[in-house]
């Protein structure tokens, strides 16, 4: 519960971060700015700022995470290449017997056909 109420608060600033603050963050308050709206844009350019830093700190992170993801794709595709190799090869050498087709696979019974006539009332 804790994390949803930080989660919803952190959304909140992100959003009046991205839809009020357009300015810089170094503009000077002017004369029409309420105090309300100084707070704001105060906070919106410290998340600024530390959104900046987090994804510069999380670069090298990203990056390893990219480098293991693309490592363990070119093995996963080279154990199905092996694998694929393996089954066609075996399947080649491997003699199949010949399916019998002596008779049609279904049979379905067909109504007689009797003379259309109305029934008698």
């Amino acid at each position: 519960m804790k994390s949803l109420v930080v989660y919803s608060l952190v959304g909140i600033f992100l959003l009046v971060a991205c839809l009020e603050v357009r300015a810089d963050c170094d503009e000077p308050k002017g004369p029409d700015d309420s105090d309300l709206g100084q707070f704001f844009k105060k906070v919106g350019c410290q998340v600024k700022k530390g959104a900046e830093e987090l994804s510069e700190a999380a670069k090298p992170y990203a990056d390893k995470i990219a480098e293991g993801a693309k490592s363990f794709g070119s093995k996963v595709a080279e154990n199905y290449d092996t694998l694929k190799h393996k089954l066609t090869d075996e399947s080649s050498t491997t003699p199949r017997g010949q399916v019998p087709y002596d008779a049609p696979t279904e049979k379905v019974p067909l109504a007689p056909i009797a003379p259309s006539s109305p029934p008698a009332l």
